[in-house]
């Protein structure tokens, strides 16, 4: 899977670790930690996170060294906290794609698309957050943990939205529907993303295909 197009120039800071002549730094002073994880993650999906320098990463931003470790304590610290970020916006096109469903088909697909995206078409910032997130002690009473429960939630706002607002007496529980739908698609991404094959994954035909599965395996339609 093609990988996006970034902007040139932020390639040859990337490389030199140097600043452009005259470079500004990112953001307004009140908005400059979102222009920095915004450079950092440019960076970590171009060179990947362990090619890529704090150096790189401030010079990216028209910033010091010294002054991106005000923001932030170590490269560990970014990646995280950029992971969180990318979280976050996956949480709102969530939410978006249950106000925009016409169908309960339609949103699952969307849900189950964005899921399996997020593993396999960036699989470093993946893994990261698996081993630096997930794997800690720390992750139930996290941020990262609260965000990914309102993403997954999503797939009970779907069910209230088209009239299956109550478990039914015999059949899996909406909890259960909800782990069933997020837990096979991101084990089919790092399934892929172990045997590599990722890139010869179609995200949107793939929802489908589970989409489908689920909503007649759940008995939905």
């Amino acid at each position: 899977m093609a990988r996006p197009q970034r902007n040139e120039a932020r390639a040859t800071i990337a490389k030199s670790g140097k600043p452009r002549a005259g470079a500004s730094a990112v953001g307004a002073w009140g908005e400059r930690e979102a222009g920095i994880l915004s450079v950092a993650e440019d960076l970590f999906l171009r060179n990947g996170y362990e090619n890529t320098s704090m150096a790189a990463v401030a010079a990216a931003a028209g910033l010091s060294e010294g002054t991106l470790y005000n923001y932030f304590r170590n490269k560990n610290d970014l990646v995280i906290r950029a992971g969180l970020a990318a979280l976050e916006r996956r949480v709102e096109a969530a939410q978006q794609a249950v106000k925009e469903a016409g169908s309960l088909r339609e949103g699952l697909e969307r849900l189950i698309a964005l899921h399996l995206s997020a593993v396999i078409e960036d699989d470093e910032k993946y893994r990261i957050w698996l081993r630096e997130v997930r794997g800690v002690k720390s992750y139930r009473r996290s941020a990262g943990r609260d965000a990914l429960a309102r993403f997954a939630n999503q797939f009970v706002a779907l069910l209230d939205k088209f009239g299956h607002g109550e478990d039914r007496p015999g059949g899996p529980s909406r909890a259960m529907m909800r782990d069933m739908v997020f837990g096979g698609s991101e084990h089919i991404g790092f399934t892929a993303m172990i045997q590599r094959r990722a890139a010869t994954i179609d995200v949107h035909a793939t929802a489908k295909i589970l989409a489908n599965v689920y909503l007649r395996g759940f008995g939905l339609e």
